[in-house]
């Protein structure tokens, strides 16, 4: 170590001066270090000055005499040194931290409207950029159909999951992340599935009602029947009224209230999971044309109005 190599050098150079007769003569030699240490710093490094002070001292000896002199007696001598030791060390540079991370769950069922409110209250985006963003987003990996009918242009297409984000990220960075994944999970329906798979999505209450579900809408579009889906007139209600970026409200009435609508409206009501997209595609073999939540906490399905009010009145309708 440099530290021990500047003890020696300091010792050497002292017994040299001494004549070397110290060293000749000494029987023993005792070398004492006391260091005193101080520090100053800059950003990045840190200069150590050392002082160390040696005491070199050695102990009396007798020499040997001529027969007719007396013995020598020398007296012990002691040689301080002080040593000035100056250190450079680098020490690691503070790193700032990382962006934050925000865990975001999207539930099956919630809308455009829901999705960028939950955004917002959770630190990732502003619900008006998102919206900004959405409305002008050209989506590259898949198609996803322009239509001046449909209020939200991406409404069904933000899939459900749990989502990690960072805080305050650029709205189309939160829009690309949700797309891809609705492309590699969603099964890819076409729109017609997709719009069909947002009411289940929302009127089925369990999954294993959702191909039922899906027949009685199916038996009805077939016949030519309105679908009257009290889900699609709850998204207007719901997720465009109350919207303050939406400035011409009221076509939109007449394009998603089913009970006003001819056949399917204008555009998905919510974003489905893959069960719902499934039963869209799958629906099961029935003949039924009516179904309600009753307040026994399940489906009931009816083949014919009279049938579907006299059930309601006997076991009562649950409303969402």
């Amino acid at each position: 170590m440099t530290y021990k190599r500047i003890l020696s050098a300091c010792l050497v150079l002292v017994l040299w001066g001494m004549g070397g007769c110290a060293a000749l003569t000494a029987e023993k030699t005792t070398v004492e270090a006391i260091a005193t240490t101080s520090s100053t710093e800059t950003s990045s490094e840190t200069t150590l000055l050392t002082e160390t002070t040696l005491s070199i001292e050695t102990t009396p000896s007798i020499e040997t005499a001529l027969p007719t002199e007396t013995a020598l007696l020398t007296e012990p001598t002691k040689t301080t040194i002080k040593a000035t030791i100056k250190t450079t060390t680098t020490a690691p540079k503070a790193t700032a931290p990382g962006p934050a991370v925000v865990r975001v769950s999207i539930p099956e069922g919630f809308s455009f409207y829901q999705i960028a409110n939950r955004l917002e209250q959770q630190g990732v985006c502003g619900a008006r950029a998102f919206y900004d963003a959405a409305q002008a987003y050209q989506v590259q990996s898949f198609s996803v159909p322009a239509d001046s009918r449909r209020c939200y242009h991406l409404e069904g297409f933000l899939y459900p999951d749990t989502y990690e984000f960072y805080v305050n990220s650029e709205p189309s960075e939160v829009l690309r992340r949700m797309l891809n994944n609705y492309a590699a999970k969603s099964g890819m329906p076409s729109m017609d599935v997709l719009i069909l798979a947002s009411i289940i999505e929302r009127e089925a209450r369990s999954t294993e009602h959702m191909a039922m579900v899906s027949s009685v809408f199916h038996n009805r579009l077939s016949r030519g029947m309105k679908l009257e889906a009290d889900s699609t007139r709850s998204y207007v209600n719901q997720s465009i009224t109350p919207s303050p970026w939406v400035a011409n409200k009221t076509p939109f009435a007449e394009l998603y209230n089913t009970y006003k609508c001819p056949a399917l409206p204008a555009g998905p009501v919510c974003s489905p999971g893959r069960r719902a997209i499934e039963a869209a595609r799958n629906p099961s073999q029935s003949d039924y044309l009516y179904f309600f939540f009753g307040n026994d906490n399940t489906n009931h399905y009816s083949r014919s109005f009279e049938e579907h009010v006299a059930k309601m009145n006997e076991i009562g309708v649950q409303y969402s």
